[in-house]
């Protein structure tokens, strides 16, 4: 079995990346936050990014995580003041993901 040794500078800039991401989660209250939520919420951080908004079965779909528990974390953030939720005017049965500041 061959194994490639990381490189210090390879092992610096992850090291980086992992602390600008820490830093991030606590500048954004989600450190409490279980692995599968966090995803969630970077799911509707780059569904948002990248489309200018998202819904519910956006980010089922990308996410890859049951309607439950998708739905279960949603309404864990909207309690803790990290997303809002509004009714799609174009369905009345979606409601828009918005990351509050």
């Amino acid at each position: 079995m061959y194994y490639q040794i990381m490189t210090s500078k390879y092992t610096k800039n992850l090291t980086d990346i992992l602390a600008m991401l820490w830093s991030i989660e606590k500048d954004l209250n989600l450190i409490n936050y279980k692995e599968n939520e966090k995803k969630i919420y970077y799911t509707i951080a780059c569904i948002i990014s990248q489309t200018g908004s998202c819904n519910i079965t956006d980010v089922i779909n990308e996410s890859g995580y049951s309607r439950s528990t998708v739905y279960k974390t949603i309404k864990k953030f909207e309690s803790a003041n990290l997303i809002v939720l509004k009714q799609s005017n174009i369905d009345k049965r979606e409601f828009n993901l918005i990351l509050a500041t």
